[in-house]
């Protein structure tokens, strides 16, 4: 058992752990005991996924708790506040920048090579990371989608 921290404040909960075990989410009260959705990994430790995903949250929405994170770690689910439709939603995040096909948060020549090897083979949705734009086969619009982020991350 390992402690993973909190982000500020006196609790935390565990709901999911990618397969090798890198990738935990969950739940942790933050130094104005708030409870918050977090993302712990190895390198850096608890993170409040409000703070780190804040670009992608429109004015007054917010994460309110992750559930869950696909096998490989690059999904989260749970659920927040949509201020655009003023509802309590369903979130699925993808936490990969587009054009990684190794979700090392660099987009370089290990992905270009990545989509390279892979052209012209059947895309298999989730899976295949090489499908950049999961539309079944990987083909010129991933490996352009490549080119115009590479360097993206470094």
């Amino acid at each position: 058992m390992q402690d993973l921290g909190t982000l500020g404040g006196s609790q935390s909960a565990a709901y999911d752990v990618s397969a090798d075990g890198n990738v935990i989410v969950g739940q942790a009260e933050n130094d104005g005991y708030q409870w918050r959705p977090f993302r712990w990994t190895p390198a850096g430790g608890v993170e409040d996924l409000n703070q780190t995903y804040a670009s992608l949250l429109t004015g007054g929405s917010e994460l309110w708790e992750a559930h869950a994170i696909s096998p490989d770690g690059r999904y989260i689910v749970g659920f927040g506040y949509n201020a655009a439709t003023d509802r309590d939603e369903a979130f699925l995040l993808d936490t990969w920048r587009t054009g990684d096909t190794n979700g090392d948060g660099c987009i370089d020549d290990a992905d270009l090579l990545a989509v390279l090897f892979a052209f012209g083979t059947p895309g298999s949705g989730l899976t295949c990371h090489e499908d950049i734009n999961k539309d079944g086969v990987v083909d010129d619009a991933d490996l352009l989608t490549v080119l115009f982020n590479f360097g993206s991350g470094c």
